[in-house]
């Protein structure tokens, strides 16, 4: 067994621990687009992405220093795919989650990246030609339609008014953005260490993010530090930043990309249900049918685990 595939299985003994690690990681996805949205008047969204990364490059050096010392020839070796997933994560993927919440709400920040466990499977497929169960199609399918229960509040007609505007389209962008880092991610060398691969990807990814955001400081939106723009900044770098994104890049490594994909159906629900209370919004029937469902589809696609 290969370093990454042994740290992982060592820290993540058991079989469902993979799974309650993953729900935790995609709730706190979940949040990171509420945050996003409340502070979209508070700071301005290439700001708070830079800000963001930047914070959680110091915070986890402490973690990593020692580590990268040892693997920068590993490093520089594989710089190449390293910087192609940093891309793909943070400029073209979280970073325009913030964008599309400039115009857009937080349920549909929710609500978009419900197609990105297909894609996950589709690019697997297609670059690696990657194994589908169908059991894992099934599952899909079946969280899919609690999803699509959310959006219409157990109303199918309410498809026909849907209508996307200008930040939902940037959302949909940072959906295939992301799933493709999800897809890339389990192609980095097994023999980085997940510390190291998490921090260089930061790192890289706040480098890629400094030109964007002295242009959109040099047009008249420069960050303001006030209490809300910074308790944004540092739950951000801390929870999904740091947190999330390590939990999720084990969930890769021990489950795949195809079936760990299934759990971004979870960051909808989540936003729903910290929605009602916080928004005063009503619990309906199609919210437990959905949540069912979801969970359903979760344990389907479980099944197809070789």
């Amino acid at each position: 067994m290969n370093r990454l595939s042994s740290t992982f299985s060592h820290a993540w003994g058991g079989n469902l621990r993979p799974y309650c690690f993953l729900t935790m990681a995609f709730l706190l996805m979940a949040l990171n687009i509420i945050v996003g949205r409340a502070a979209h008047t508070e700071i301005p969204p290439l700001g708070l992405s830079f800000w963001r990364w930047l914070l959680a490059c110091f915070l986890f050096l402490p973690f990593s220093l020692s580590r990268m010392r040892e693997q920068w020839p590993l490093v520089l070796a594989h710089w190449k795919m390293l910087l192609l997933v940093s891309i793909v994560m943070i400029p073209l993927g979280n970073n325009l989650i913030y964008v599309g919440l400039q115009d857009t709400t937080a349920l549909n920040g929710g609500l978009i990246p419900v197609a990105r466990p297909v894609l996950i499977l589709t690019l697997s497929w297609f670059l690696f030609r990657g194994t589908v169960t169908r059991y894992q199609w099934l599952g899909i399918a079946i969280a899919l339609t609690g999803v699509i229960t959310v959006i219409t509040r157990g109303d199918p007609a309410i498809l026909t008014q849907m209508d996307f505007n200008r930040g939902d389209l940037w959302l949909i962008g940072a959906s295939i953005g992301i799933a493709c880092y999800q897809t890339l991610i389990g192609r980095v060398t097994k023999e980085l260490h997940p510390v190291v691969l998490l921090q260089i990807t930061m790192m890289l990814g706040t480098a890629l993010m400094l030109p964007p955001y002295v242009i959109e400081t040099l047009a008249g939106r420069p960050v303001v530090f006030t209490a809300p723009a910074l308790g944004a900044i540092i739950f951000c770098a801390v929870f999904p930043s740091i947190c999330a994104v390590y939990l999720i890049n084990a969930g890769i490594v021990a489950l795949g990309p195809a079936r760990m994909g299934i759990f971004n159906y979870l960051p909808p629900l989540f936003v729903a249900a910290i929605a009602i209370p916080v928004l005063g919004e009503e619990l309906h029937g199609y919210h437990l049918a959905a949540f069912t469902l979801v969970a359903l589809g979760i344990v389907t696609s479980v099944r197809g685990r070789k």
